[in-house]
């Protein structure tokens, strides 16, 4: 399947697993715009990958997923993949008993009103796309189980009944699914073993999938269990 000419929108593209995402794309011939909230990153990600689009936004604030939209729809006309990958996690355990209200709230709004807002505002040009797919960076620490804990994993398990509820109700129309990533390095993971250049092989994987592949979890190139 060849994947040269889409477009692609990855959000959280300036580092971490979004930024090797934004490199294997575009090693494939796809052209991605990478939103962040952190305007400097987006310019170190610009100088690694010179081919790369870049554009500041924070994609929990409805009027920024709408200049969003307007910059995609006014310089390509079509969204052929949207990878909704930013997100945060507390700074300390995340434990619920003892976290301020703010950052619950904050946990929630970037991890699960993010994605639903740009999907929301990508579903237009999406739409116009012969195949359009949405990829959605779930976790292990969101599987629904007795192990669960934390606003992180509360955050990614409502990501995850996100991505089944938006894939059931775009079935025929856009392949929705979502991506495990398991501990992968990243800033908010330095000390992890994982290789995100792996997490983004796999959302390479993903993309080429057939069409009828939607409302799925996803973990190493197998499809994993969205309960334990």
């Amino acid at each position: 399947m060849s994947l040269a000419g889409k477009k692609a929108m990855v959000t959280g593209g300036s580092r971490g697993i979004g930024l090797q995402i934004s490199r294997i794309f575009l090693e494939n011939g796809i052209d991605v715009l990478a939103v962040s909230r952190d305007s400097v990153k987006l310019d170190q990600a610009k100088n690694e990958l010179p081919e790369l689009d870049i554009l500041q936004a924070d994609v929990s604030v409805p009027d920024d997923n709408d200049r969003v939209a307007a910059w995609v729809q006014d310089s390509w006309g079509v969204l052929d993949i949207l990878v909704n990958n930013a997100g945060v996690s507390p700074g300390n355990s995340g434990a619920l008993s003892n976290l301020p209200d703010e950052e619950f709230e904050r946990t929630l709004r970037i991890n699960v009103s993010g994605p639903y807002l740009c999907t929301k505002r990508m579903l237009p040009l999406l739409l116009k796309s012969k195949d359009p797919r949405i990829v959605n960076v779930g976790s292990t620490s969101g599987v629904m189980s007795s192990n669960l804990r934390g606003v992180y994993g509360v955050s990614k398990a409502a990501l995850h009944a996100l991505t089944i509820a938006t894939a059931n109700e775009l079935r025929g129309k856009v392949a929705v699914n979502a991506l495990s990533t398991g501990w992968v390095r990243t800033d908010m993971a330095p000390n992890a073993p994982g290789d995100p250049r792996t997490s983004a092989e796999v959302a390479l994987w993903l993309i080429a999938q057939t069409r009828d592949v939607t409302g799925k979890l996803f973990h190493d190139k197998a499809q994993a269990a969205w309960g334990s």
